[in-house]
Formats: structure tokens, sequence, C-alpha cells
């Protein structure tokens, strides 16, 4: 075991644009307890919600057969297999997270809320609650511009954007999407940020990221690198045989579709009357429902008494329970239906989710309440800012903490390196006092010349290589001064790249390959051992 990282707790409350509804969730849970059904941080939650788990057997097998068909082809180890297995069990449980599958593994947070759902799995294990963690590969989502790009920091602390543009049918799940060969470029420019002798790490870690490989291959593999011997299993819901697992749900979406609308929509005018946002919101004419048509996902809406899609004209979608029937895969639920479907699957104690989530499972609570009868726990990842040794010294130096630079502009923050290490209004007194000098030389070479006149030739050329001298300090002075504010600049451009990137947490911009490169994939391990779950706060992180 390696030794601890230094490690400091912010609470989100001193997290500029955190949600009135997440922080209450953390720090006050009686004014959100009614739109939840555990409180994550009361010890007695997760047996509450082990014992209204209720899966059958034949549910339990049916999802295990595709969990090991899948975590095969995702080259998942056999600590991964043997959590598989354990799944079916009718004592197992599942810690449960999921996210798009972003270029490269997306942004940081991704890794983190693998992380914070294998955690939470073994401390469950250990209370004697055995649970397996499982990633929801979210391949579904149509949304091509959320997931084909990256930010990353390259060797100056620079931030790199790195855009897949592989050609693709619109609307098409993402994780259908294959790489063309452009994304060997992308490689290359992610490959350079790490040293040459830990190269061989960079490209196992992305060789899943070749000319044919869908998203969802991709970031499997990559996923399957990062988190190694911790037994994460990895989902892909486009299995055909999760879709017919699914169909109960998917038949009561159409069946109830006007009473489920009316449903949320109640429950998101009580959550705006308590004070907080309602995060999806839903027409009139909605559906929890999405039917993809020629390869393209739509979304499934209503009219009169019957269904249609949009860009179909005025044709209703007649026979939509028969379809369903026939090719439940066509099927597939929006943001607040697929947590429900999620858990349909699977034993499911516990969900590990993001601040935006959180909002979600506010109104999916109505679904939930309706549909399954049951509801996780849910538990907020780990979030941090990961501060490397280069940084924390130029914190030092400038006497700098974190909290400042979510405080302070970027203009503010100038200011105050500058004050600390540029010499107060220098300049301004040089030119000054040369003006000065300037004006009393003058007037003593005038009162020499008349006094002896044969001198006033030597006095003009004290005069002015004593000028001369003066002004070339001057000078010297302005570029060692210009090249301090350079110095500082660029000071400023690495503290802000890396700890607050585009006025947003680091987890939320950057790519964790960022910090993989540098510190190598034992960081995740790292950042396992260092994290307690569950974390109501931010944690800065001293690498």
């Amino acid at each position: 075991m390696t030794a601890p990282m230094e490690s400091h707790c912010i609470p989100f409350t001193q997290i500029p644009h955190t949600s009135a509804l997440f922080s209450d969730y953390l720090y006050r849970f009686d004014r959100v307890a009614r739109f939840y059904r555990h409180d994550p941080f009361a010890a007695e939650s997760f047996q509450a919600a082990a014992q209204e788990v209720s899966l059958s057997s034949e549910t339990r097998a049916a999802v295990a057969d595709v969990l090991a068909e899948q975590n095969r082809q995702f080259g998942g180890d056999a600590r991964c297999q043997e959590n598989i297995q354990r799944l079916r069990r009718a004592d197992t449980l599942a810690v449960v997270t999921g996210q798009q599958v972003g270029l490269f593994g997306g942004p940081a947070y991704s890794v983190y809320k693998a992380l914070t759902a294998v955690q939470l799995a073994e401390k469950l294990t250990k209370e004697g609650l055995p649970a397996v963690p499982i990633f929801w590969l979210a391949s579904e989502d149509h949304d091509f511009a959320e997931v084909n790009h990256c930010l990353l920091l390259d060797s100056q602390h620079q931030l790199l954007r790195l855009q897949d543009n592989s050609s693709h049918l619109e609307q098409a799940p993402v994780g259908e999407i294959a790489f063309d060969q452009s994304v060997r470029a992308l490689c290359q420019q992610a490959l350079a940020l790490w040293p040459g002798e830990a190269a061989s790490e960079g490209r196992k870690l992305l060789e899943g990221y070749a000319e044919g490989q869908s998203y969802t291959q991709a970031f499997a593999k990559l996923f399957n690198q990062l988190f190694a011997g911790r037994g994460l299993v990895l989902l892909d819901p486009r299995h055909p045989r999760l879709h017919q697992l699914a169909r109960p749900i998917y038949a009561r979406a159409v069946a109830e579709a006007v009473e489920l609308r009316t449903l949320l929509q109640q429950r998101s005018r009580e959550i705006e009357q308590a004070g907080y946002h309602a995060q999806v919101h839903l027409r009139d004419n909605a559906t929890l429902l999405f039917l993809t048509v020629n390869g393209q996902r739509q979304p499934l809406q209503r009219r009169r008494n019957g269904f249609f899609l949009p860009g179909q004209g005025e044709q209703l979608t007649d026979g939509l329970q028969a379809e369903l029937e026939r090719a439940p895969e066509r099927f597939s639920p929006n943001a607040l239906l697929r947590p429900v479907v999620q858990d349909s699957l699977l034993p499911t104690v516990a969900y590990v989710a993001g601040p935006g989530e959180i909002a979600y499972y506010a109104q999916a609570s109505a679904l939930y309440d309706r549909l399954l009868g049951r509801m996780p726990a849910i538990v907020p990842r780990l979030s941090f800012t990961l501060v490397e040794r280069k940084v924390q010294r130029l914190l030092q130096k400038y006497k700098l903490s974190f909290p400042d630079l979510l405080e302070n502009s970027e203009a503010r923050l100038h200011t105050r390196l500058a004050e600390r290490h540029l010499p107060p209004r220098l300049q301004r007194r040089l030119i000054t006092t040369e003006a000065k000098m300037e004006k009393l030389l003058s007037e003593v070479a005038g009162q020499v010349s008349q006094l002896d006149s044969t001198l006033a030739g030597a006095v003009e050329t004290s005069r002015r290589k004593m000028l001369y001298q003066f002004g070339k300090i001057r000078r010297k002075a302005g570029r060692a001064q210009t090249e301090r504010t350079e110095i500082i600049e660029r000071h400023l451009g690495m503290l802000v790249h890396s700890l607050y990137p585009q006025r947003g947490l680091q987890e939320r911009q950057l790519n964790f390959l960022s910090f993989a490169a540098r510190y190598g994939v034992g960081l995740v391990e790292r950042l396992r051992e260092q994290g307690s779950v569950p974390c109501r706060d931010h944690q800065v992180i001293f690498l």
C-alpha cells in the first residue's frame, strides 16, 4: 500500500454553481427526503434498500448470461467474471453507476463514478451485504456531439481539445458509431502525453481506440484496463435479451403514458414549490420512450389516442404494443425511465450519481413508486480535484489556495500574483526620476557654463553619459518586469487550466488520461485507497 496523499475537503456549499437541491441532499437531507427513499448517509439505509430488492432467479440468470458474454468481449478479467457469477445468487446485490461512452473515457468524473461503485461494493460486502459494482454504459444515447470530444492537459499544462469526426448516421445510438481511420491521429496526440518510458502503458490503455471499433467497445476496454483486478462489471443495455427482459416496463410506459406524464408533471411542480428546479421538463405530448427507425433513435410522442414520431407527419403509430412484443430492441427509455429499467434488471441496492443525476432521481422516484415499488439508495460519487506537484509549488509560491481560484476571476488572480511578485509602480518611479535627473543636470550644466565656458562641452558629455546609463538601467528594469509579467501569466495559466479549467471543476472539464499519463494507471488504486464512501464533500488531492 502506498503512503496516503494529502487531502483537503471542501464543502460543496463553497463550490460555485452548486444547485440548492444537491446542497440540501448532502447537508440537509430532511429537506429533500420526500423525493427519495433512502438517506445515503444513514447507516441503516443500505440494509433497508437491500431488503426491498426483489429479482427473480430467471432474470438474474438471464442478465448474468448477457454480462458474461459482453465482458468476455470487452476483455474483462477473472475477477470480473467471478462477480458476474456471484450475481446469480439470490443474496448478491449490485452497486450501479453509469455514464455516456465518451471519447477516451469522457470527463474524469466517469472514472470517479466507477471508483465510487467499486469502493462502495467492497464496503457493503465487508458489512455483510454482498455486492458487485456494475457500470451501465449509456450506449443508447444519440447525442454524438456530447461524447465525441475530450479536453486534456498537455505537457505545458495547456488545454488540448481532441475531437472525433467519424462519419455516422444522425441520431444513431452513440454506442453503435464506429471510429474511422482518423482515430489514429487522436491516439497519437493523446499518447504524446506519456513520457517515453511509459509510452507502452499508454498504448495498452488506448488499444481499443482503433478503426472499426465502436464507442462502446473502446470505452469498455479502457475501463477494463483502468480497473483491472477490481471486479468492475460493464453492461451494454443494447443487447436484445436485455430489451426483452425490460419489455414489461416498456409496455407499461406505453399503456400508462398519460398517467405517467401527469405523475411526473405533478412531481416537477412539487420540486419547484420546494424551491428547487426540475431537471427534466416534459412536454404535454411526451412519453418516456424512444423508438429506433432506420437506425435513428427518435422520441415517441402522443397525439390524441395514438402515438407518432417527429418527422413522420400526421402518421400515427398504430399497433405499438404488438411492435413491442415483436421487436422490444427497437425501444429504449428516456433519462427518467432509464433508472427504472436498469433496476428492473439488476438487484440494485445503491446507485452512484453525480449532482445532475441526483436531481433526476428526485423526479424519477415518482416512476419508481408506480412501476417498481422500490428504489435504491442514491449515493453521491466521489468528487476530486487533483493537484500535481508542480501546480502545488505554484500555489505555495503565490500563497494561493484552491478556493482562491473558485472565488476570483482570472483578472483578479493576475492582480494578486502581480502584487506579490512585481515591484509596485517601479517603471513610473524610474521615468519620473529620469525626468528629475535631466532637469537637475541641465540646471547644473548651465551654472557651470556661466562659471567657466570652456567646461560646457565636458559638462554636456557627462550629462549625456549619466542620462544614458540611467536610461539603460530603466530599459533593463522594464525588460525584467515584462519577463516577470510573462512568467506570471504563464503560471496563472497553469493554475487555472489545471485546477479550474474554463471556470468549471477539473473533474467535469478534463479527461482522466491527463493524470494517468503522468502518474500511471496505479493512480486509480491510490485514489481508491484515499476515498471514503459515502462522502459529502469535494476533495482536493495533492499528488
